[in-house]
């Protein structure tokens, strides 16, 4: 299997799991837990929306490009947007363990497995010319 093509899979899990993490926090809705924020007069904050979609679908998407193009700048920029995204699960999850959710054990140290793999790959990438 070709590296790019690994990366592209490595890009998919990472959506993949973001999307899975954001189910697991609302499955409890579901058994009749309240779900609501305390503290909040329910609007939400546009920044966070955008920030999120910017995280969870727009910089997955943009690295999944650049992997489908085998330049010199793509590779980079493909190598910069894995390591922030690696760098944003890990610190995502020490923020967000401990969790009532035990779903989230799993699915937050795999996400950072995940984009330490990336990462790594996609650097491996760069300095393959």
């Amino acid at each position: 299997m070709t590296r790019n093509i690994k990366i592209s899979i490595l890009w998919l899990l990472t959506t993949c799991g973001f999307a899975c993490h954001s189910i697991c926090d609302f499955l409890p809705m579901f058994w009749g837990k309240n779900m609501a924020v305390v503290a909040t007069d329910g609007n939400v904050d546009q920044g966070m929306i955008v920030s999120m979609m910017l995280i969870s679908f727009f910089i997955p998407a943009c690295g999944i490009l650049c992997a489908m193009w085998e330049t010199k700048v793509t590779k980079i920029i493909n190598a910069v947007l894995a390591t922030i995204i690696a760098l944003f699960n890990i610190l995502h999850a020490t923020m967000e363990l401990p969790s009532d959710i035990a779903g989230q054990y799993v699915i937050m140290p795999m996400l950072i497995v995940i984009g330490l793999l990336l990462a790594w790959n996609s650097v491996k990438y760069v300095k393959e010319d």
